[in-house]
């Protein structure tokens, strides 16, 4: 039995991110699921048995991906003690790669979705407020070492998250004049605005 359901297991990891890499390239639209089978190696009658709806598998596929991304940053920042560069590696893990990233594109989707779904909805706000707890753990950190100096801790993590994602957005989609290293120093710029501190200090 622990065999079958690893076997299980496995099968819904090979179909999640087959269906991760059918959005990102072909948007949750058009996606049918004979193209997620075919990225899969499977049939359209195993997809279907795994995830009944392509919702379910949005869902599923944003959330694999999100929990990858902060195993990773908690990794990372946990070993980083002085803030400003704590939060420069936050922004580079969690900011756009490139026009196409898949992770972004995922949430382009969920964005769209969570407008008319209420099941939607609820997992946006989950997931999205695990990254503003991890941002504001980080600012209140700061504030606390006298690196950060900010009126209020809310608006301060609801700016710059604003400003990461905006600018994320417009290089994902490949908007002209945008490329990673202006997307992440514009990104910094806000941040050492907001936070009363230079962008150069480290």
């Amino acid at each position: 039995m622990t065999a079958r359901l690893a076997k299980g297991a496995a099968r819904q990891k090979i179909v999640v991110d087959a269906t991760a890499a059918a959005i990102a390239e072909l948007g949750l639209a058009n996606v049918r699921v004979a193209d997620i089978a075919e990225r899969a190696g499977m049939t359209a009658g195993h997809v279907t048995y795994y995830f009944p709806s392509k919702t379910d598998l949005l869902m599923l596929a944003i959330r694999r991906s999100e929990e990858s991304l902060v195993e990773k940053v908690d990794a990372e920042l946990r070993i980083i003690d002085q803030p400003w560069a704590r939060l420069e590696r936050l922004l580079e893990l969690s900011a756009s790669d490139g026009r196409g990233d898949p992770g972004w594109i995922l949430w382009f989707q969920v964005w769209s979705d969570a407008a008319t779904d209420d099941a939607v909805a609820a997992v946006h706000g989950e997931l999205d407020g695990r990254w503003r707890s991890i941002l504001r753990e980080i600012l209140a950190y700061g504030r606390e070492r006298g690196a950060f100096t900010f009126d209020d801790l809310d608006d301060a993590t609801d700016v710059i998250s604003a400003a990461v994602d905006g600018l994320s957005v417009q290089l994902t989609v490949g908007a002209p004049g945008f490329d990673r290293e202006r997307m992440l120093r514009l990104s910094l710029q806000v941040c050492s605005a907001f936070l009363g501190m230079r962008a150069d200090v480290r």
